[in-house]
């Protein structure tokens, strides 16, 4: 979900590698090789299911990744779906220069002949592939390996009815996966094996017809004739039912295999860094080493909110791939979750380079302290919000609260600097509002939330003191709506605010807002699907709150939520199908009674006169598609207006920002095609209008100093 990244030193950094992208699907790549032949030639496959199709492309690189062009549309992929921990699925034969073979998730399997630049696809069916290899030492041979529906890795996605492959947009492709072998670069196949799911092959350099398989819940799986038969090879490997998507040779130690299961908070009986190797041809098993937190060095102090405050265990989750440097002995490097981890003693001893580069998380929201320059807030899935001070040089955590993972909402006080009012969900769709008020030493929950609910927003009327606000979104009959605190957060009380009679839930469209159009997947409700844009307090007047709805509509009020008045017509609400919908609303700063609203497809919308008639502000272009995902308005002569495109494939625009000097008369586009396709979810300029902070979906945070690239 956030692209592809290199290291030039050894996994200590990373570089994104994104340049030339611009879909909403790019950066969820599957797969990726790189050419034996030409180091500089790359290959990444990537793809998503929307809309009740996997898409998918091919995209090459000639010069190391800093560019990418799409070869190949053939194939869909599933970049951040049920395979995305397995095996590599596109691989470039060490034997013949140009030979370039990829399986799908569907659309079935394509080789090209020519470095990428032509495919064709091959007779095999259209399955789910986990695994693509040419043999290491025979000219011609490629094995691929399928997955069946058992196999899938879905520990995390929320099933509802339908089951799982409905959730993930997917059909039956049968339970057993399969083994095939061409031995002519593709041309011809045979079936050598059906029954486990392959996940990854492994070639013994001393026996060419000796392969290993990492099977999913099939375990670790020897064959002795190159594929037609297979045999558990388990000896020493944890007993219980475990999944395996990861089995390697080292290459520099002939006979030495590593394998990992795919540990998870809620398993037992496991090592905390579970590696385990074998110099016996899979015969025998022993776990590399018991780790402690004191054989870890360089990992980044957010591990300590996981499995206890245990980083040697945290570092052991959902370990997906194991890669042994070919140049140096002893040197193995481990993927999971978080980041690259590296070791230089055979995995006894692991450290991580603080993930520097490798900052990929899903964010939700961000926030600009309204007195302290320099200063920002965030929220993102699975951590608690942070906080930094130096232009988002530098983040510390807030507090979290047992049972909640993630942060949503968030606002900084403007009268009391050490009061920070934040969303937290859970796991069951749990959340609640907190508190800290003594700079984030320590929170607590001031409103829990029932089942199913959310906090969308929280603001704060910085012309009214101790007074906030809260928008929640979820079941109308639950109490959905907004809020209203009098005493700095502590208690709170709902508005007057109630949505048409015809609106049950906020979001109205709540299966597309929350799990099709916005989310990072489709499988998930509500993940990082953008918060705190649609509740929005006018700096210049009290009690003044404006209050949007995805696809039904934009209120005000003058009276700190006692009544309503509807401001949304004239607003082009589903103008052009269920994607034009809103997204963000904003006062400005300067001129009183101006508005504005932003719309994913629509652009960004004003009002000059608190909203009783609207005008478009930009793009202004005939049939132009700008999907507004974020604004920061700020004052200075005239309001400085940034606004982000975020690329979607339910309403295809590049990603994007602009920004206006004089109130949305003029503006500028930046230039940021090296990022790639960027998902933004969030835009905030700080209390001077200097350091500009953007949050997105996947590729974290990005700083930069408003001077420096507004001209």
């Amino acid at each position: 979900m956030a692209g592809v990244f290199r290291s030039t030193d050894g996994g200590e950094s990373w570089a994104t590698l994104n340049g030339g992208l611009d879909q909403g699907f790019h950066h969820q790549v599957q797969s990726f090789a790189v050419s034996p032949h030409q180091p500089e030639v790359l290959f990444r496959c990537s793809g998503e299911a929307r809309g009740g199709e996997i898409c998918g492309a091919v995209h090459q690189s000639v010069d190391g990744g800093n560019r990418w062009r799409e070869v190949c549309s053939g194939m869909g992929f599933y970049g951040n779906g049920p395979t995305r921990m397995y095996g590599e699925v596109i691989a470039v034969d060490p034997h013949r220069r140009g030979v370039v073979a990829a399986g799908g998730y569907t659309g079935g399997l394509w080789v090209s002949p020519d470095h990428g630049d032509s495919w064709e696809q091959t007779m095999l069916p259209e399955e789910r592939f986990g695994c693509v290899a040419f043999h290491p030492q025979q000219p011609g041979v490629l094995y691929a390996g399928t997955i069946g529906d058992n196999d899938l890795n879905m520990d995390y996605a929320e099933v509802e009815e339908g089951g799982l492959l409905r959730r993930l947009q997917d059909q039956p492709r049968g339970e057993s996966g399969r083994l095939y072998l061409s031995q002519d670069n593709g041309q011809s196949w045979q079936l050598l094996y059906e029954g486990a799911s392959f996940a990854e092959l492994c070639f013994d350099s001393r026996e060419p017809q000796r392969l290993y398989a990492a099977c999913i819940w099939g375990g670790i799986r020897v064959s002795t004739d190159a594929g037609r038969t297979w045999s558990a090879a388990a000896g020493g490997l944890p007993a219980g039912r475990h999944r395996y998507g990861t089995v390697i040779q080292a290459g520099t130690q002939q006979g030495l295999l590593y394998t990992a299961p795919d540990a998870r908070p809620h398993h037992e009986g496991l090592p905390p860094i579970p590696v385990y190797a074998s110099g016996d041809g899979g015969a025998s098993w022993r776990v590399v080493h018991r780790h402690a937190d004191e054989d870890l060095s360089g990992f980044p102090a957010f591990m300590d909110h996981f499995s206890g405050g245990s980083r040697a265990a945290a570092n052991g989750w959902a370990i997906s791939k194991i890669v042994a440097d070919r140049f140096i002995m002893n040197r193995l490097y481990l993927c999971n979750w978080y980041g690259v981890a590296i070791s230089d003693d055979g995995g006894m001893t692991w450290r991580a380079g603080g993930f520097r580069g490798l900052e990929t998380t899903c964010m939700e929201a961000v926030v600009a302290d309204p007195c302290q320059p320099g200063k920002f807030a965030v929220t993102m899935a699975d951590h608690p919000p942070k906080v930094t001070e130096d232009g988002g040089g530098t983040f510390c955590n807030l507090p979290g609260i047992p049972g909640y993972s993630g942060s949503t909402a968030i606002t900084l006080s403007k009268r009391d600097d050490r009061r920070y009012l934040y969303g937290l969900v859970g796991h069951g769709r749990s959340a609640c509002i907190a508190v800290s008020e003594d700079g984030g030493l320590t929170a607590r929950a001031v409103l829990g939330l029932p089942q199913g609910m959310f906090v969308q927003a929280l603001k704060e009327d910085k012309r009214r003191a101790n007074t906030f606000y809260a928008y929640i979104e979820g079941a109308v009959a639950k109490g959905a709506g907004v809020y209203r605190s009098r005493d700095g957060g502590i208690s709170w009380q709902q508005t007057a605010f109630r949505p048409p009679s015809h609106v049950a839930t906020l979001p109205h469209q709540q299966q597309w807002i929350e799990a099709e159009l916005m989310s990072v997947v489709v499988y998930q409700v509500k993940n990082a699907c953008g918060c705190n844009q649609l509740l929005a307090t006018d700096p210049l007047a009290p009690d003044r709150v404006l209050l949007g709805e995805w696809s039904e509509g934009l209120w005000l009020s003058a009276d700190g939520g006692d009544s309503w008045e509807s401001i949304g017509a004239g607003l082009p609400f589903l103008q052009n199908g269920r994607t034009s919908v809103l997204a963000a609303v904003a006062f400005s700063p300067k001129s009183a009674g101006t508005l504005y609203a932003c719309f994913i497809r629509e652009g960004l919308w004003r009002s000059r006169d608190h909203g009783q008639t609207w005008s478009k502000l930009f793009p202004l272009q005939e049939g132009a598609v700008f999907n507004a995902s974020a604004l920061t308005v700020s004052a200075q002569e005239e309001d400085v207006l940034i606004l982000a495109c975020e690329p979607m494939v339910q309403s295809h625009a590049p990603s994007g920002v602009v920004c206006s000097r004089d109130g949305g008369s003029t503006w500028d586009e930046w230039d940021i095609t090296s990022l790639g396709a960027v998902r933004w979810k969030g835009i905030a300029l700080d209390c001077e209008g200097q350091w500009l902070l953007g949050v997105t979906c996947g590729n974290g945070a990005y700083k930069a100093k408003l001077s420096s690239i507004s001209k």
